[in-house]
Parts: C-alpha cells; sequence; structure tokens
C-alpha cells in the first residue's frame, strides 16, 4: 500500500471509525487520538495485514477502547487503593505500616530527585527555606537579592516539584505537608 491509498483509506474510514470509536468513548479528543493511534500502527504494519483494511481498523479500534478501559479500571482501582491506605494510616496514625514506609521512603527520593534537577538559585532558595527553615527575608538578605527574587524562585521550584510528583500528591499531602507542596 503506498502513501496515496493510505491516505485515500483515511479519508474514507476515519469519520466512520470515530463514530464507532464515539459509542464506548465518552471523550472526543481521547476518541480521536485513538483512530490516529489505530491508523499509525495500521500503516507501520501494513505489510503484516491479511484481513481487509476495513476489518483490521474496525478491530484496532475496539480493542484500543478495551484497553483504555481496562487501563483506567486499574488506575481507579489503584487511586481507590491509596485512597483507603490514606484512610487506615489517618484513623491508626500509630501503627507502624510497612507500606507506607516504603512509600515514604519513595516519596522522598523522589523528591530528593526534583530538588537536585532544580535550577541552581531556584534549588538554593529551596533548601534554604525548606530544609534549613529560613524565612524569606533571611535568605534575599544573605544572598544579596529581593525578597521578591526570594519568592518567585521558591514559588517556580514548588510548581516545578507539584508537576513532577502529581501522581503523588495524596502521599505527599499525608507525609511532607512541612514542605508545603
Amino acid at each position: 500500500m503506498d502513501t496515496s491509498n493510505f491516505n485515500q483509506l483515511f479519508k474514507d474510514l476515519q469519520p466512520r471509525l470515530y463514530a464507532y470509536c464515539r459509542k464506548y468513548i465518552n471523550d472526543s479528543e481521547l476518541a480521536k487520538d485513538i483512530v490516529q493511534e489505530c491508523f499509525v500502527n495500521f500503516w507501520e504494519n501494513r505489510d503484516e495485514v491479511i484481513s481487509s483494511h476495513e476489518a483490521y481498523l474496525l478491530r484496532a479500534v475496539h480493542n484500543r477502547c478495551i484497553s483504555h478501559f481496562r487501563s483506567q479500571k486499574v488506575h481507579e482501582d489503584y487511586e481507590s487503593s491509596v485512597k483507603l491506605k490514606l484512610k487506615e494510616i489517618e484513623l491508626h496514625p500509630e501503627t507502624p505500616n510497612p507500606l507506607s514506609e516504603l512509600y515514604l521512603k519513595e516519596i522522598n527520593e523522589l523528591l530528593q530527585h526534583c530538588v537536585e534537577k532544580l535550577p541552581e538559585k531556584c534549588r538554593l532558595v529551596f533548601m534554604m527555606s525548606r530544609y534549613q527553615c529560613m524565612k524569606n527575608q533571611e535568605i534575599a538578605d544573605e544572598l544579596g537579592v529581593s525578597i521578591r527574587t526570594v519568592e518567585a524562585h521558591i514559588y517556580n521550584a514548588l510548581k516545578i516539584i507539584r508537576e513532577e510528583l502529581k501522581d503523588y500528591l495524596p502521599w505527599i499531602t499525608l507525609f511532607f505537608a512541612e514542605f508545603g507542596i
């Protein structure tokens, strides 16, 4: 199959495959992405496709929809599990919990890695603020910068760290409240 045939196939089938996908997927952008991924996969494997192109693409879209639902279910189950563990820890904070200790260690390592990746000045200001518990004015005086500069560095550091650790937010909220993340 050459590119002109592929382009024609895309023009003919894309609207129908998108409509089919939308029957299962509520998000229009996600449905477009799924159909697009199926066409890309088809193009990459076009020499191996032995069934009709339409049947292949329809099955591919169907399978991707199912895959999406499985992935979403796994994510929701994991999220529920984390929430349940958080509730358990909140209700019984005195009980040692190996899982929470493991999460704490992992999050602490991730946080350290994020701090190490910060730009030099930003990292220095963040560490002075969070690890040495210095006030913004003290940091400004020591570094010879304005308090606004200190505030900007702390804001940027927290923004970067928050983005890097967004998947761990429930645990971070529980364990690292003192960092103000």
